[in-house]
């Protein structure tokens, strides 16, 4: 099973619930989508075992576009993560 870091660039490769289940946080400009890139800003789970990640996507400006949690098998490294980060 892949894990990620706090602070990892993810990209969202799948969304496996209806997009509501993503605005847990009410800080959304818009739901997540397949494709989306954000950053790791928590790790859920048992201690040391992470099974869900809290990502935000900012945009140009730091402004928050969305803030979500996903599942482990929603998320995938991307190329400028691949290194094992």
């Amino acid at each position: 099973m892949t894990h990620f870091a706090k602070d990892q660039v993810v990209r969202v490769a799948r969304l496996r619930h209806a997009l509501e289940q993503y605005e847990g946080w009410q800080v959304n400009q818009r739901p997540p989508e397949v494709g989306d890139t954000g950053t790791v800003a928590e790790l859920l789970g048992a201690p040391g075992v992470a099974t869900e990640y809290v990502v935000e996507r900012q945009d140009s400006n730091g402004a928050t576009v969305w803030l979500a949690t996903f599942e482990t098998e929603e998320l995938e490294a991307t190329p400028l993560d691949l290194d094992g980060r």
